[in-house]
């Protein structure tokens, strides 16, 4: 899957469900989220019993939580029948199509493109970005590198 073909999914999710927020478009697709201990797992998206279930580690910041919300919905959207685990901060980075996918998805949803000013990208670091995003640095790289530097 493209980048553009996910973003026109999130587009289309954000304007059905008029949501910004991982929370609100997880209720809003049924999908149920669990917050637990999880040990080493960040967080897993489970399909059981026709149910789409996401599993969040309770040991997580609430960014870091955010995230991985955002990373486990696109696995629900785009990979609705299967199961995947988000293990570390190594999962920014994996090459596993359907991780890369969903970090697509995550980075797609939870960074506006019309909140993006041009100063933005001319001013500051990926890092200063990432912050005031609210994302990880890798995501906004994907990101970027992905929308605005076509080479």
């Amino acid at each position: 899957m493209t980048g553009d073909y996910i973003k026109k999914i999130i587009n289309k999710l954000k304007k059905k469900y008029n949501t910004s927020s991982p929370y609100e478009l997880a209720e809003c697709l049924n999908i149920t989220i669990i917050t637990q201990p999880l040990g080493n797992v960040w967080g897993m998206y489970k399909y059981m019993k026709k149910n789409k279930v996401i599993f969040i580690n309770s040991a997580l910041s609430e960014f870091e939580k955010r995230f991985v919300l955002a990373h486990e919905i696109g696995h629900a959207v785009l990979h609705p029948k299967s199961s995947c685990f988000f293990i570390n901060e190594n999962n920014y980075i994996s090459n596993i199509k359907s991780e890369y996918e969903a970090n697509m998805f995550a980075a797609e949803f939870l960074i506006d493109d019309m909140a993006i000013d041009k100063l933005d990208l001319d001013g500051f670091s990926f890092e200063q970005l990432a912050s005031s995003y609210y994302v990880p640095v890798e995501i906004m790289k994907l990101k970027f590198n992905t929308n605005y530097y076509k080479e």
